[in-house]
């Protein structure tokens, strides 16, 4: 069976939603999912951040995005939820 880990992303924004940037977490990847639902919270109150709105989110993803590259993308949706989405990136290979 494949271990599954989490990963917690927190993001500031202004009022209107249209400026919005990461806020930096202390602990970014969990076991499981349920302890970042857990910690999410806490975390969203302790974050420091002076924005107006603080949105946060925990994605499941499997092991092999934490040991390879790949792109986070984020967005918040119309409902004011945080989207985060994993991009894995081609493993490149020099030949001669």
């Amino acid at each position: 069976m494949e271990h599954i880990a989490a990963f917690m992303l927190l993001v500031g924004c202004s009022g209107d939603i249209s400026v919005c940037k990461e806020v930096p977490v202390p602990v970014p990847a969990y076991e499981n999912v349920a302890e970042c639902r857990r910690d999410l919270p806490i975390q969203i109150r302790m974050s420091g951040s002076t924005d107006e709105r603080v949105f946060g989110a925990c994605k499941e993803v499997s092991e092999e995005v934490f040991e390879q590259s790949a792109t986070l993308d984020w967005s918040i949706t119309p409902s004011g939820r945080l989207k985060i989405t994993f991009d894995a990136e081609p493993q490149l290979v020099a030949a001669r």
